[in-house]
């Protein structure tokens, strides 16, 4: 794996975030059949290591090269979370007024504070910010915590019920619980660690170069020989959420390859208006993720899981549409705001 420059990241999350928005439709708008069948596998296994691994090990490696100080990180991190509530509140709003009135027998608190990848984004940065206070620019304390922390998720014991509703952001089996800390952290340390071996251990990071090929042999010959069970657990998503450290080591492999194969799209067809499109998603993933969720969120209530494959590739044309065009415009605005 070269050196990720900035345009590789805008276009791994790019790829990343269309990966997402079919997944999230194939969970949510897919009939039982469909998600239950061939499509919905397929859907799982691109919308697995292909979008949430990614913009977590992405955002670690932009982490470690960033120069803010721990406080403005923090500060950002806390912001995350914040922002990933009002997400929870503004995706579900119709399904929070249909509990209200009674139309659905549901527990509002299971949808206000389910852990997703913002809550997760955001407990990762202060994380991250915090240790760095810690070790400095040594980097490999912080590959022992990331693999640490998968190996060790399934022996975690589980806190008083009371305490539910902050445990599904730490770990355990809540069905609300999608993205926790563990074993999730462990992918935007993977990538801080990576970024800072790169910058800090220029000797190694030459050395990585020189057996880059026997390195991407050797990862693609494990991946590819423990596929099935990995793909098991891919589309399987409660397996999925909470997997261990067997999964993990796995994405990470294919991480590896998939982050080589991108540079070279980058360097063959970087400029094309299709990938420039795809690298402009990526650099404004924040928003459009917010601002997918809120249209498919509020759109699953009225036809959860009713619609056939044709209908699925009509909402995520719009979707990706509607997202593009809005989230253009809100940078637009921001773009104002610090002129």
């Amino acid at each position: 794996m070269t050196n990720l420059r900035k345009p590789v990241p805008d276009l791994m999350k790019g790829i990343a975030v269309i990966t997402m928005v079919q997944v999230h439709l194939m969970e949510l708008f897919a009939r039982p059949e469909i998600l239950s069948g061939t499509p919905g596998k397929i859907s799982l296994l691109l919308g697995g290591p292909f979008a949430a691994p990614v913009f977590m090990a992405v955002m670690g490696y932009m982490l470690g090269s960033s120069l803010k100080s721990g406080g403005k990180k923090i500060r950002r991190g806390l912001g995350l979370i914040i922002l990933g509530l009002l997400l929870n509140i503004g995706l579900n709003f119709n399904l929070l007024i249909k509990i209200y009135n009674g139309t659905f027998n549901l527990n509002p608190l299971e949808f206000i504070f389910g852990a997703d990848i913002l809550f997760l984004a955001g407990l990762s940065i202060v994380f991250i910010a915090m240790l760095e206070k810690i070790f400095r620019k040594r980097f490999y304390p912080v590959i022992i915590l990331s693999v640490l922390i998968p190996l060790i998720s399934p022996y975690l014991p589980d806190l008083p019920s009371r305490f539910k509703y902050l445990q599904a952001f730490l770990y355990g089996n809540a069905t609300w619980s999608y993205f926790p800390i563990f074993p999730w952290l462990a992918y935007p340390l993977a990538g801080y660690a990576w970024k800072k071996l790169e910058t800090e251990i220029p000797s190694s990071w030459r050395w990585v170069n020189q057996k880059m090929i026997l390195i991407l042999m050797t990862s693609g010959i494990l991946i590819i020989s423990t596929c099935i069970p990995a793909f098991k657990i891919i589309t399987d998503l409660p397996a999925y959420y909470h997997h261990h450290i067997f999964l993990f080591i796995w994405i990470t492999g294919f991480l590896g390859i998939w982050t080589w194969l991108v540079e070279k799209m980058e360097a063959a067809t970087g400029k094309s208006l299709v990938m420039r499109y795809i690298k402009w998603l990526g650099k404004n993933v924040t928003a459009v993720y917010v601002v997918q969720w809120l249209i498919i969120g509020n759109i699953a209530t009225a036809i959860y899981r009713t619609q056939y494959p044709f209908s699925l590739i009509l909402w995520f044309l719009v979707i990706i549409t509607v997202s593009s065009i809005l989230t253009y415009f809100y940078a637009r605005i921001n773009i104002r705001r610090t002129d």
